[in-house]
């Protein structure tokens, strides 16, 4: 019961601390970006930032299934219900780049870091740039890089359900024949859901759980055949999702 009250000021003092920290972890990403453009140590940056970003908030992060990861460049496809779906997986499931929605390209210092990352912007209401976002990046996923994107969109409310599937993560990978890895997130939502500010109200420690899937290739199909690739990497993903609508 205690240590159930102290998540209150803890929480709300982590949220206080918070903009410096990461304003601080931006400035230094675009400042190795700059002098030595390294990715190993960018992505040491990002790994110090998410690993430490769920310490401050006591989360717990759990991986299953790392041996399922393809060798080379790939694409992640998760369930998405919360801004920790981020931390946890830039933290614990080795180096890759998201897609942002666009608007927090502006975010002074954050957004700098982000385009030095590499993120990809996403413009969610405007749909030709999307796909030339993903036009551009083919030819970093065929030289090895990893992406993630989720498919349902934007953050859904409920870790128990699996919103319906947009088509832009699918042209994406098929376009640049890029395995598909489903990667099933649990107990995100408990820690900062949708709407809320301040995480990990109520509990001292919660955790999150990562389930990496085996790979679903893409290769052998064309983009007109991008509904059964969408249609397959949703199944593989239901099981774990009953109150999802079929």
């Amino acid at each position: 019961m205690l240590l159930k009250l102290l998540s209150y000021p803890r929480s709300f003092v982590m949220v206080l601390l918070y903009p410096f920290f990461t304003m601080i972890c931006a400035i230094a990403m675009v400042l190795v970006n700059l002098i030595f453009q390294n990715r190993r140590w960018e992505d040491q940056i990002v790994y110090f930032w998410c690993r430490n970003t769920c310490w401050m908030f006591g989360v717990r992060v759990e991986v299953k299934g790392l041996e399922n990861r393809p060798a080379g460049g790939f694409l992640y496809v998760f369930n998405h219900t919360s801004f920790f779906d981020i931390f946890a997986m830039n933290g614990w499931l080795g180096s890759f780049r998201f897609g942002a929605k666009i608007e927090l390209f502006s975010i002074p210092f954050f957004g700098a870091a982000m385009r030095r990352a590499g993120i990809l912007p996403i413009a969610r209401e405007r749909r030709e740039e999307v796909f030339k976002v993903y036009q551009a990046a083919e030819a970093r996923i065929r030289s090895g890089e990893r992406f993630a994107l989720s498919p349902e969109g934007t953050r859904h409310l409920k870790d128990s359900q699996l919103a319906r599937f947009k088509a832009g993560p699918f042209v994406f990978a098929i376009n640049a024949k890029a395995p598909m890895v489903p990667v099933i997130v649990k107990g995100a939502a408990a820690v900062l859901p949708k709407n809320r500010i301040v995480p990990n109200v109520g509990e001292w420690t919660r955790t999150i759980t990562l389930e990496v899937l085996p790979p679903i290739h893409t290769e052998d199909y064309s983009i007109e055949q991008r509904p059964l690739v969408q249609e397959k990497v949703r199944q593989v993903m239901l099981p774990y999702f009953p109150e999802s609508e079929v």
